[in-house]
């Protein structure tokens, strides 16, 4: 697992000074913990935008499909969707870490990076920044070109 450093590196995504610097993994530099956060939006209030960063991120659901209904105990019906954004409201900064992590042991990696992204935008402590980081900015999730075409989402001209 990659660590944080202690030292202060310049991030690679808006040049400033990081400290603490959060490693990113694919591109063997680091970034600041407000371009991890940056990052973190992103995911969440536009991930198919990323596509060409995150190609997993692909929505692959077909639209004309009906969603998936579950009972609740008290015998009302909602979609599975509903109630599982009802259950991780609940979820600690560091049970959604847990979450990310599970999902991608399960091959959800979808929701793997959305989730991800939630832990970055909720400006967790360091340790939880850097395993998001980990596993967005991993060899096998990140596209080798995504560095400069996040540069452009997150800083556009």
């Amino acid at each position: 697992m990659t660590s944080t450093t202690t030292s202060i590196a310049t991030c690679l995504l808006c040049g400033a000074g990081a400290s603490p610097a959060l490693n990113l993994p694919r591109f063997a530099g680091s970034s600041c913990q407000e371009c991890a956060r940056r990052v973190g939006h992103l995911l969440v209030n536009a991930p198919t935008t990323l596509t060409d960063i995150w190609p997993l991120l692909v929505d692959d659901e077909d639209e004309l499909e009906a969603e998936p209904k579950v009972q609740r105990a008290d015998g009302t019906t909602v979609e599975l969707r509903q109630l599982t954004a009802e259950l991780k409201r609940d979820l600690t900064i560091e049970d959604r870490m847990k979450l990310a992590e599970l999902y991608g042991e399960i091959g959800l990696i979808r929701e793997q990076l959305e989730e991800c992204g939630r832990v970055l935008a909720a400006v967790p402590p360091v340790d939880l920044s850097q395993r998001a980081l980990n596993v967005l900015f991993s060899r096998e999730l990140c596209s080798p070109l995504g560095l400069d075409q996040l540069r452009g989402y997150l800083f556009p001209a």
